[in-house]
């Protein structure tokens, strides 16, 4: 999982798939405000600078758990001052701080990491999305054969318009995420939020027994109208079931103002969040850009385990910061929630 602590042997029952938890239970609220900055990047230069935004979402309390968190899963993407990524740092050069304090001890550590892959692409197929949809079905058949390398490695699809449908459960052959993919078509309105609500509990439910990274790639402009779910729920699904969200905007990067701007601002803060990006994608050449840019992403990143000081299942939200050598940028997830 990416956003919550991951455990050997066990992973807890995740919400839709059969892992964790179920999606918060809100039979009994408690206010969780969080605060965050949500940065593209934490450099060590940026990472004193983490309170000073805010980002807040609701999390429910957890029923007691008997199980300890054993081992939080952390996946980092760096970056130098020109975007390029660098791949030849070390399990020394990176600092984390769990809630403010140093992890107990590192129990892995893997440059260009090599991972198993569960990566489910979201698409929307709304109206909005008609004129383009052809071609962005076939950019995503692409991506999918040249990332998944490895047998290990998982693909599905979740299609959206005003509903949600999986049209692929996680499979490594990509014929059948073509052919999923070929049985979308375009039409209705846009429910982003549930789902990314929906694809983050599908990761849950994979019964992984070994450190996994989870992805989602989300394909829509971001304009939101038939969701049951709101932005900051979305966030904390992602969060409790590991998952880096990236999202390829439609929308045109010049696009300041209305709803696609609104819209924007909303899949950035989703991405950011996780350890993801915004790219922008108003072209079809640049929706294959976009995606060549993941993929490249997704092969250059650091996986690092570590047993966290405190390990009590206490269901309450950790703060991540991850300090690297100054001049570089570090992306990844704001935290999990220890269960």
């Amino acid at each position: 999982m990416l956003a919550v602590a991951y455990r050997h042997g066990v992973r807890k029952t995740h919400i839709l798939d059969a892992q964790v938890c179920c999606f918060p239970i809100y039979s009994f609220l408690i206010l969780l405000i969080l605060v965050f900055t949500l940065s593209p990047g934490i450099s060590s230069a940026q990472s004193d600078n983490l309170g000073h935004g805010s980002f807040a979402f609701t999390a429910a309390a957890i029923p007691t758990i008997n199980r300890q968190v054993q081992e939080v899963g952390l996946v980092l993407t760096v970056t130098n001052q020109k975007g390029h990524f660098v791949r030849n740092l070390n399990e020394s050069d990176f600092n984390i701080l769990d809630n403010g304090r140093a992890p107990d001890h590192i129990t892995y550590f893997q440059p260009q990491t090599n991972l198993p892959l569960r990566v489910t692409l979201v698409i929307d197929t709304s109206d909005s999305v008609t004129y383009r949809f052809t071609f962005e079905k076939k950019a995503a058949a692409a991506f999918f054969r040249h990332v998944l390398h490895a047998p290990a490695d998982l693909g599905s699809v979740v299609g959206f318009n005003q509903e949600v449908h999986v049209a692929q459960a996680p499979t490594h052959n990509t014929k059948e995420l073509e052919a999923a993919l070929k049985g979308l078509y375009p039409g209705g309105e846009t429910a982003v939020y549930d789902a990314v609500v929906t694809a983050a509990r599908q990761m849950d439910s994979i019964p992984d027994q070994q450190p996994v990274r989870h992805a989602i790639v989300l394909i829509t402009d971001g304009e939101d109208n038939r969701s049951h779910a709101k932005l900051d729920q979305a966030v904390e699904s992602a969060l409790r079931s590991n998952t880096v969200v990236y999202v390829v905007s439609t929308n045109s990067e010049d696009m300041s103002v209305g709803l696609a701007s609104e819209g924007d601002d909303a899949m950035k803060q989703l991405a950011e969040a996780t350890g993801g990006r915004l790219l922008h994608a108003d072209g079809d050449g640049e929706v294959a850009y976009a995606f060549s840019k993941i993929e490249k992403e997704l092969r250059s990143q650091y996986a690092i385990g570590y047993k966290p000081h405190s390990n009590a299942p206490d269901g309450l939200f950790h703060r991540l910061i991850v300090v690297g050598p100054k001049k570089l940028h570090i992306f990844h997830r704001l935290g999990y929630f220890a269960r």
